[in-house]
């Protein structure tokens, strides 16, 4: 009877992800509810299947915890790594990438997801009224510093939250988009994220502040961000190194320009020669550690995507990233 449950959970995890005429492929994971004490190596059937998830990059759980690239390897710190093509979806390193951990502010990310698939192009063009939700209690945390009554458009609640990873402007997206109810947007996240494949994954804030039930895994976050790489709109404000916010508060026009939190925009990092940063996501909590997600192409236009949670400190994210995308050159 278990066998038969289990064949039949991963035929349904097939139609999810999506099943293509040609090639073979490992199967990452099978349909299951997330849990942050989940034996993932119980979830994962590493079976054979013909033609699985042919647009993805896929690894099987041995490849996961013994890594692939180990010379690679060997000179990133990081506690999840992970690196994929998007043109031919070829995996160039992996590390860990199926242990649930936080992921900070990348889980905005999913937040502009859930908002760009849950309105038009011309509503994020709608003025939005701020409401107490922009209100952050947590020390240190990354604010825009908009308060309740400010009035802008979704888009540039969107472009702050993505560039400058604004925890009140993550609020303010989920307020606007569920109608005040942030609880009902956290819902939604994690219906997307089921709906995509990314079953070690549960969201219960928008804006990625610590919370013990908030955690993914680096494969999921790759699975969410390919998804996103879809809207022009996220890939043209993950994009931008700074953005300049147009609002009104109390009646008057406000201006505030605010610098993305990647340091390869801002030219402090410089990638390896032949890799053009597109865009990413940081994120950084006490617990997350540093953690960077990052679309890049190399000098032909392939695509690219790298995964680092859980970096020590900044300087040795960046250089292990550096290292890491070193990698497409060869």
């Amino acid at each position: 009877m278990m066998k038969k449950l289990l064949a039949a959970v991963c035929v349904c995890s097939m139609l999810l992800c999506g099943c293509q005429s040609q090639g073979t492929y490992l199967k990452p994971y099978a349909g299951v509810t997330a849990s942050k004490t989940a034996d993932v190596s119980s979830m994962i059937d590493t079976r054979v299947w013909e033609g699985f998830a042919a647009d993805l990059g896929v690894v099987s759980v041995d490849d996961s915890e013994n890594g692939i690239d180990s010379e690679t390897l060997s000179q990133i710190d990081a506690k999840e790594v992970f690196l994929t093509g998007t043109t031919d979806s070829t995996v160039l390193t992996a590390y860990n990438i199926y242990t649930q951990m936080p992921p900070a502010s990348i889980t905005k990310i999913l937040t502009a997801l859930v908002a760009l698939q849950s309105v038009s192009d011309k509503d994020l063009d709608q003025e939005v009224t701020l409401t107490d939700d922009v209100n952050i209690d947590v020390a240190d945390a990354q604010v825009c510093g908009f308060k309740p009554g400010d009035k802008m458009t979704l888009r540039t609640l969107l472009y702050c939250m993505l560039i400058y990873s604004g925890n009140d402007a993550a609020n303010a997206v989920a307020s606007a988009v569920s109608g005040g109810d942030i609880p009902a947007f956290c819902d939604k996240m994690n219906e997307t994220v089921a709906k995509l494949g990314a079953t070690q994954t549960h969201f219960v804030t928008p804006n990625g502040l610590d919370d013990p039930d908030h955690y993914t895994t680096a494969y999921d976050l790759y699975l969410i961000f390919k998804e996103c790489l879809k809207y022009d709109v996220f890939k043209d404000a993950i994009h931008q190194a700074s953005y300049t916010a147009d609002f009104t508060r109390d009646g008057q026009e406000m201006q505030q320009t605010y610098e993305t939190t990647n340091y390869y925009l801002l030219g402090y990092k410089t990638p390896p020669d032949g890799v053009s940063i597109i865009g990413g996501k940081t994120g950084t909590t006490d617990n997350a550690g540093l953690c960077l997600i990052l679309y890049v192409e190399d000098a032909s236009g392939n695509g690219y995507i790298s995964v680092l949670l859980g970096c020590p400190d900044k300087d040795t994210l960046y250089s292990s990233m550096s290292k890491l995308l070193s990698k497409i050159r060869k």
